[in-house]
């Protein structure tokens, strides 16, 4: 009876250990913590996702009561949607830690552990992780702005629990839809192809998140004709399922004519994504096991000797230079950690695109229906290639392997190798996005000579975006230990805000009037061409050798002890 009484104990402080390791593994991030303090990581993560709501309550304050119908209608879906958008993001981002990794399976199950105790471990800290995230995303709104909203001689229980109802079925909605993806992608896809469908779903998700919250100004005013089923694609749109919700069981028969349907796809798409999570997880469970035990097949995928050739005899003309470009193709290649900085910061850019080009107008028969504006498509080149280029800046600024770095200087004899090959990389990168944009300009009806135009803008603000960004980029990428103390969020954040809307709003600017007259598009280029040479200059005048500053001293990381060897 003692021996059965002990191992219950034993195992229950087992499942406890478990629970608070996977949870602190989602905080386990450059991004969020860089010092492996798992409570501040989680205080400054809340407070992140509870700040919004709190101030656009505050912000409304004063238009209640007496707001007009309508207005309050885009308000509530204002909550709706930053609720689905939140937990969206929140559950992408930490694609890679909703499922054990492989370093979770080799270390953990060589221990005295049951699988049944690691998966309800893992299974509670998924369901802690979101249920937090969820409750602080929206905790203030619903306090709140019930408190706002709700007339003189309306009951203010009925309005929080509406709002309750609404803003928790859209982020639980959310958070199982990526979660149920994931699975699926893990599930049944095989792993050569699993991890580039990773990185573009990812990709996907965010803009797809980022759009919907982006076009709030636009949905807004026109909420009387989407929510009463004069917009034909209104059904398409997961967070106007639960505003429908929220109208329904605020205003009853009151309600607006398309509520009911909007509801009703609501609540059917909540339950079909939390059983399809329920149901996928086990199998992605034993899916990951097995690759983890197993080891997955990674095929190195061989690169195009034609491209190569070119880049090699264009522009890396040195060995160390070729070295460096092909060591940041690989590293790409293989860490998904990086792949998930460039699959957000790629979704962001292609929201902003998509955000300046879709618009609504009305029709002939007196219903909405989506358009794309002409002045908005020439900013989606300059917006693809900004955010492109900060993510991979981003990227470039996260170490790799510190104990490996030894092989860099003691091959890397000349200076400026890594830098041309960065900045060739990167140029490289961009004339891929290029393509891309060209290619669609072609399908929606552009002529030849605009598209040429195009091409040569593309060009030019990839040399200027190349040379702004790696200006003083005097370090090999994914080698450089991670300063936080040197970086300011405020700061950084105010100059992207200041540059950003200014190089993109100029480009477009410019790319309407080179259309009519080239030569603003001489011009143009003659500046970025001084502007590069000028760089150049002073960049050979004040660079060190690569050997200069490069310290090998590495901090030894401590081992984390968890205490189930017992």
């Amino acid at each position: 009876m003692a021996e059965a009484v002990l191992q219950k104990t034993v195992s229950q402080i087992r499942a406890r250990t478990l629970h608070r390791h996977f949870f602190a593994r989602f905080f386990d991030n450059d991004t969020l913590s860089s010092d492996g303090d798992t409570q501040s990581s989680v205080v400054r993560a809340l407070c992140v996702c509870a700040v919004p709501c709190l101030m656009v309550a505050f912000w409304l304050l004063p238009a209640y009561p007496g707001r007009p119908v309508w207005a309050v209608a885009a308000d509530r879906y204002f909550f709706v949607l930053y609720s689905f958008v939140a937990m969206g993001i929140v559950t992408t981002f930490e694609w890679e830690m909703l499922f054990p990794d492989r370093a979770d399976f080799l270390i953990l199950l060589p221990l005295p552990l049951r699988m049944r105790t690691l998966f309800w471990a893992k299974a509670r800290a998924l369901l802690s992780f979101l249920v937090l995230f969820l409750v602080g995303a929206n905790v203030f709104g619903s306090v709140l702005y019930s408190a706002v909203s709700t007339p003189s001689h309306g009951n203010y229980f009925h309005t929080v629990m509406a709002h309750c109802a609404a803003v928790l079925l859209a982020g639980v909605f959310a958070g199982f839809s990526m979660l149920a993806v994931e699975g699926l992608c893990i599930s049944l896809l095989p792993d050569s192809a699993q991890r580039w469908a990773a990185s573009v779903l990812q990709s996907l998700s965010i803009g797809f998140l980022v759009l919907l919250f982006l076009l709030f100004p636009l949905f807004g005013s026109h909420m009387q004709m989407l929510l009463g089923g004069d917009a034909w694609f209104a059904p398409y749109i997961p967070p106007l399922w639960f505003l429908g919700l929220y109208e329904h069981l605020a205003q009853g028969v009151q309600a607006p004519a398309g509520a009911q349907l909007l509801a009703t796809i609501g609540l059917y798409a909540t339950g079909i994504a939390f059983a399809l999570s329920v149901l996928v997880y086990p199998l992605a469970w034993k899916r990951q096991q097995k690759r983890a035990l197993e080891g997955a097949s990674q095929k190195r995928g061989a690169d195009s000797a034609a491209l190569t050739n070119l880049l090699h005899r264009a522009l890396l003309t040195r060995p160390q230079e070729r070295g460096v470009f092909h060591f940041i193709s690989h590293t790409l290649r293989r860490n998904s950690r990086y792949q998930v900085y460039l699959a957000i910061y790629g979704g962001v850019g292609i929201a902003l695109a998509l955000a300046s080009v879709v618009t609504l107008r009305h029709s002939s028969q007196g219903t909405l229906e989506l358009a794309l504006s002409s002045d908005g498509l020439h900013a989606v080149l300059p917006l693809l290639l900004f955010w492109l280029v900060v993510g991979l800046r981003v990227a470039f600024g996260f170490p790799i392997d510190m104990a490996a770095r030894w092989v860099f200087p003691m091959n890397l004899l000349q200076a400026g190798s890594h830098t041309k090959a960065t900045r060739a990389w990167v140029i490289a990168c961009c004339g891929c996005v290029s393509c891309g944009v060209l290619f669609f300009l072609l399908m929606i009806g552009w002529k030849v000579g605009s598209v040429a135009l195009q091409a040569v803008w593309a060009g030019t603000l990839s040399l200027l975006l190349a040379d702004t960004f790696f200006y003083q980029s005097n370090r090999i990428p994914f080698t450089q230990p991670r300063l936080p103390a040197r970086a300011s969020l405020p700061i950084t954040l105010v100059l992207y805000a200041a540059a950003f809307p200014v190089f993109v709003l100029l480009s477009a600017h410019l790319e309407i009037l080179s259309e009519a007259r080239l030569l603003v598009l001489a011009k143009s280029i003659g500046c970025v061409a001084v502007l590069h040479v000028l760089l150049k200059v002073l960049l050979k005048a004040s660079q060190e050798s690569a050997l200069s500053g490069f310290s090998l001293e590495v901090e030894e990381d401590e081992f984390q002890a968890l205490g189930l060897h017992i």
